[in-house]
């Protein structure tokens, strides 16, 4: 079966919605996390559907989940997504269910995606006031979606901060990154009042997937800063209130030599959640 994120994440960004501190309806807005917590929300029901251990020790309650979760450490970090290990004498309180976020996020699933999310086990929202748990895997998304070049090395040096961050703070939790990168020839920026970006592609895009790859090292290559997961999708995304469409051909990463690509970055996160977690 292939992997349902990325099309998730389109079809919800494909409606605008009031956000950002903007009376306006946008469809991407930067000051706005809701797509972060879209994309989160996604790569979550992919690791569910496709990982039979992670699947099987969410039904046990062994696992569970925090957006937007501040991880304690040297310097304390928001990460976008944690996946935590409950501990057995873990009060019984009331919490946010992973199911219930589709309605409050405004996730729109076609008919397959909400049969499949209905056979899913339960998985419970980490509690920021009581929970002290176990992080098993810490994923910040990031989105890189007009003016390339301007945002490229803050992107590059954010990416590398978090990851060493996530791993000061947990060191046995697996780290990922997980990006969107933009496409299309040109957007409709809300910073700018609804002025009208173009870009030159599909070099913009190829730059900041190429950036992705090879700037951004693996742990295998630097256990300091490297992470154990990287990935990303391409989309085309105008902002002009046209359908936001996933890109599956070049500069999009190719799933049979980028490590960048979606379904190899959810195939990753098993194996790795599998052989360090999977007793």
């Amino acid at each position: 079966m292939s992997m349902r994120g990325p099309d998730i994440l389109a079809r919800t960004m494909s409606v605008a919605t009031t956000r950002g501190g903007s009376d306006r309806p946008w469809q991407y807005h930067s000051r706005s996390d809701n797509h972060s917590k879209v994309a989160c929300w996604t790569v979550l029901f992919d690791l569910m559907l496709e990982c039979d251990v992670f699947r099987e020790h969410v039904a046990a309650g062994r696992i569970g989940f925090g957006i937007n979760f501040v991880m304690v450490g040297p310097i304390n970090k928001t990460l976008d997504l944690v996946v935590t290990r409950i501990p057995a004498t873990r009060k019984a309180t009331p919490r946010i269910a992973f199911a219930d976020l589709v309605e409050q996020y405004g996730i729109q699933l076609d008919a397959d995606d909400r049969a499949m999310l209905d056979q899913l086990p339960a998985m419970a929202g980490e509690s920021r006031k009581h929970d002290a748990s176990e992080v098993a895997i810490a994923l910040e998304a990031k989105a890189c979606m007009t003016e390339h070049s301007k945002p490229l090395p803050r992107l590059h040096a954010e990416i590398l901060a978090t990851g060493y961050l996530a791993r000061r703070a947990q060191p046995h939790c697996i780290t990922a990154s997980y990006s969107m990168v933009n496409a299309s020839s040109t957007f409709v920026t809300p910073s700018g009042k609804g002025r009208v970006n173009r870009h030159t592609q599909p070099e913009d895009a190829r730059r900041v997937v190429e950036m992705l790859g090879k700037a951004i090292p693996l742990k295998a290559d630097s256990a300091d800063v490297g992470y154990d997961v990287v990935g990303a999708i391409v989309v085309n995304c105008c902002n002009d209130g046209s359908p936001v469409t996933v890109l599956d051909t070049a500069p999009a990463p190719v799933k049979q030599k980028d490590h960048l690509h979606y379904e190899r970055m959810i195939s990753s996160l098993c194996g790795q959640y599998r052989a360090r977690f999977g007793r």
